[in-house]
C-alpha cells in the first residue's frame, strides 16, 4: 500500500505500547481534538499542508519576532545607558550597577512558576500581550529614575514582566508547527535579539548624541523602546490567535489541516489543566537535568557578558560611541548564527544538540584567546575579533529551548520544567555579572577563566543529553518496534491530544 500523508481510524495500538482507548478514557482532550477527529479519514497533500504553513507563518512571525527582539533589547538596555552617564546621573556606586543588573532576574526567577502555571491554564497569547505591554510601561517609567531604590524596584518588576516571554515564546510556537519546523521558527525569533540589538544599538548611538534638551541622552533611550513596546503588545492583543483551530485567517478545512499537522508531534496542541503527578515526571527524567546542567553553565557567562560586555570592549581601548559599534559585529554573529543553524536544521533535521555542541567550539576558542592576550600588549583589534567568537554561544540557548519545546510532552511536565529551566536561567544571569569585579577592571581576568571552564564543562552536558536520548530511542524500537507510517503513529497522536507524557506514550520518539 502506497504510503499516504493522510490519518486513518483504527483501533490497534501500535507494538506492545499502551492502549489509547483506556488511557485516555475519561481524560479532557485537547484544544482542536474534534478538527482532528473530523479530519481523520481525509487524505492531506504536502501541497495543501505547506500552504497551510506559509498562510501561518504570513500572519504569526513578524509579530512574533517584533515581540522577542524588544523583549532582548529592553533587557540589555541598561547595557547601553550606562555608556552615557546613567551611573552618574543615578549616583550608582560601587556594585550597585551589578546590583541593579542581577535584579531583572530575581524578578525573572520569583515569578517563574506562576507565569507557566498561567500560561499552561489560561490563552498564551493574551498573557503574552498583557506582558509586552507591562513591560513597556515600566521601560517609560525609567524616565523617572533618581536613584538607586527606584532602578532596583523597575528592574524588578521588569523581570516578572518579561518572566513568561520566552516559555510561553516555546509553547506558543508548538501549537502551530511541526517538530521539524519549530527549529526554524525558533532561531527566527531568537535571532532577533541580534538584528534588534543591532539595531538598538546604532539607534542609541544616534540618541546618545541628543545634548541640550529636558531628558539626559540614556532617557530617550528608554523612551523608544518603551512606546514601540506597547505598540507590539497592543498589536498582539488584536491580532495574533490562540490555537490554530481558532485562528481567523485559515478557514475550516485550512483549520483541519493546522490541527492535523501538530497532533502529528504527539504533544497535543493547548490543554487547560494542571497535572500535579506530570511534574514527578519532569523530575525523575533524565533530560531534565542535562539540560538544567546545560543552561546553568551557559547562563552564568551570559549573565556577566551581557552586562559587563560593552565594558570589557571599552577596555581593550575604546570610547563610549566606539564601544557601541565594535560590539555590533558581535551580534550580527549571533543572529547569523541562529539563521545558519536553523536552515540546516530544515535541510538535514536531528541537529538540535549538535546546534548546542558546535557553537561553543567557538566561543571557547574565542575567549580562550582573550584570556590568552590579557597583558600581552596584543592588537586591541585582534581582541576584538577573539571577542565576536564568543558570542557564537548565543545560539545554544534557542536549541535548547527546542529540546524543552519538542522532546517533553505532556503539557503540565513542559511547563513545569520550563519553570526549572528559566530558574535556572535567572539564577545564572543574577550571579554572573558578580564574577566582574570591579577590582579586576578593565582585564576582567577572574570572570573570563571561569568563562572559560564553565563553556567546557556545557559542552560535556550536550553530548551526555544527545547521547541519551540516542540511546533511548532505540531501546523504544526495540521493545515496541519502529514507527515508519502516518498509520503507525495514530495511537501516540491520540495520547499526545489528550496530554500524555513521552514518559507515558511509547510511541512517541526524541528529535536529536
Amino acid at each position: 500500500m502506497r504510503r499516504s500523508d493522510s490519518i486513518e481510524a483504527t483501533t490497534t495500538p501500535h507494538g506492545t505500547g499502551v492502549d489509547v482507548e483506556t488511557a485516555t478514557k475519561g481524560e479532557v482532550a485537547d484544544e482542536g481534538y474534534e478538527l482532528f477527529d473530523e479530519g481523520a479519514p481525509q487524505a492531506v497533500s504536502q501541497e495543501q499542508k505547506d500552504a497551510v504553513r506559509k498562510k501561518i507563518d504570513l500572519h504569526l512571525l513578524p509579530l512574533m519576532c517584533a515581540l522577542y527582539g524588544l523583549n532582548y533589547v529592553d533587557k540589555v538596555a541598561l547595557g547601553w545607558a550606562v555608556l552615557f552617564d546613567f551611573r552618574q546621573d543615578l549616583g550608582l556606586v560601587g556594585t550597585e550597577y551589578s546590583w541593579a543588573s542581577s535584579m531583572f532576574y530575581f524578578g525573572y526567577l520569583i515569578a517563574q512558576y506562576p507565569a507557566n502555571y498561567l500560561l499552561q491554564r489560561y490563552k498564551t497569547a493574551r498573557i503574552l500581550s498583557l506582558s509586552v505591554i507591562s513591560w513597556g510601561v515600566l521601560m517609560l517609567a525609567h524616565l523617572g529614575l533618581r536613584n538607586f531604590a527606584g532602578l532596583m524596584v523597575i528592574r524588578f518588576l521588569l523581570g516578572v514582566a518579561e518572566s513568561a516571554v520566552t516559555p510561553g515564546f516555546v509553547l506558543y510556537t508548538s501549537m502551530f508547527y511541526t517538530r521539524r519546523e519549530q527549529v526554524m521558527r525558533t532561531m527566527l525569533w531568537a535571532a532577533m535579539q541580534g538584528a534588534f540589538s543591532i539595531i538598538s544599538s546604532l539607534m542609541s548611538y544616534g540618541l546618545g548624541h541628543i545634548t541640550n534638551t529636558a531628558l539626559k541622552p540614556w532617557m530617550y533611550i528608554f523612551l523608544v523602546l518603551g512606546l514601540l513596546s506597547l505598540i507590539v503588545g497592543f498589536a498582539w492583543l488584536f491580532l495574533m490567535p490562540e490555537t490554530p483551530n481558532k485562528a481567523r485567517f485559515l478557514t475550516h478545512e485550512e483549520q483541519i489541516i493546522a490541527v492535523q499537522r501538530v497532533a502529528e508531534n504527539m504533544m497535543g496542541i493547548k490543554g487547560y489543566q494542571w497535572k500535579n503527578y506530570q511534574m514527578w515526571h519532569a523530575v525523575k527524567d533524565v533530560k531534565t537535568w542535562l539540560v538544567l546542567a546545560f543552561v546553568l553553565l551557559t547562563q552564568l557567562p551570559n549573565g556577566g557578558l551581557t552586562s559587563f560586555g560593552s565594558l570589557v570592549i571599552s577596555g581593550f581601548g575604546f570610547d563610549a560611541f566606539g564601544t557601541l559599534l565594535i560590539g555590533l559585529p558581535s551580534s550580527v554573529v549571533s543572529a547569523g548564527s541562529m539563521v545558519v543553524w536553523g536552515s540546516f536544521s530544515i535541510k538535514y533535521g536531528n541537529l538540535r544538540t549538535w546546534g548546542m555542541i558546535v557553537p561553543l567550539l567557538p566561543a571557547i576558542a574565542g575567549i580562550a584567546a582573550v584570556y590568552g592576550t590579557i597583558g600581552t600588549g596584543a592588537n586591541k583589534y585582534g581582541r576584538v575579533v577573539a571577542y565576536w567568537l564568543i558570542n557564537s554561544y548565543a545560539v545554544t540557548w534557542p536549541f535548547c529551548l527546542t529540546i524543552v519545546g519538542q522532546n517533553i510532552a505532556g503539557h503540565t511536565k513542559r511547563a513545569f520544567t520550563n519553570t526549572l529551566l528559566f530558574i535556572v536561567f535567572a539564577a545564572g544571569n543574577i550571579a554572573g555579572p558578580f564574577f566582574f569585579r570591579n577590582e579586576d577592571a578593565p582585564k576582567y581576568v577572574l570572570a573570563i577563566t571561569t568563562i572559560l571552564v564553565f563553556f567546557c564543562c556545557a559542552l560535556f552536558c550536550a553530548i551526555a543529553l544527545r547521547y541519551y536520548m540516542a540511546m533511548e530511542n532505540k531501546r523504544r524500537d526495540r521493545e515496541f518496534g519502529a514507527l515508519d507510517t502516518t498509520e503507525e503513529r495514530l495511537e501516540g497522536m491520540r495520547l499526545g491530544m489528550h496530554d500524555k507524557t513521552d514518559l507515558e506514550n511509547s510511541d512517541f520518539r526524541y528529535v536529536l
